[in-house]
């Protein structure tokens, strides 16, 4: 008698080697399944990095934007009130400009009316001095009137 596996050689040459060809398939499907989780994980890790990098940016451009307004907004006050205490000091300038400005005028209308008086008084001299001469020569002509009359006579 013979050996069984001997005359089915062939058989059980293809049964192994076809054992031996889906254990090597499903050993490389395996590491090609752990290279994948593998690479997954490190996807994965480098996703979650990338976030946490992108949330920290954002945090710190909200942040840079938040001090850049509020700089913005404490320069903006500090231009108004620079603004409003020149203009304070403007005012006062010109209040102090008016004073002596309403002083001069003061002196200019005591001035003028000094002056207005003055000239009442020289026209009415003058007319008192005119009528005076008037007279004067009135009296003149009488005289010489009176001297021509005789001294001819």
């Amino acid at each position: 008698m013979a050996n069984p596996v001997l005359e089915h050689w062939g058989v059980v040459t293809s049964v192994v080697c076809g054992g031996v060809a889906v254990l090597l398939y499903f050993v490389k499907s395996w590491r090609d399944v752990e290279t994948l989780k593998t690479a997954c994980q490190t996807q994965q890790q480098r996703a979650e990095t990338l976030t946490l990098k992108v949330d920290q940016f954002h945090v710190d451009a909200v942040a840079r934007e938040s001090k850049l307004r509020e700089e913005v907004k404490l320069h903006l006050e500090q231009v108004r009130t620079e603004g409003l205490q020149h203009r304070s000091e403007l005012r006062k300038e010109m209040v102090d400009l008016v004073m002596k400005l309403t002083e001069k005028l003061s002196h200019i209308d005591k001035t003028m009316a000094l002056v207005e008086q003055m000239t009442k008084m020289l026209t009415e001299a003058s007319k008192d001095q005119h009528e005076r001469n008037k007279w004067a020569d009135r009296i003149l002509a009488r005289l010489d009137n009176t001297n021509g009359p005789h001294a001819g006579a």
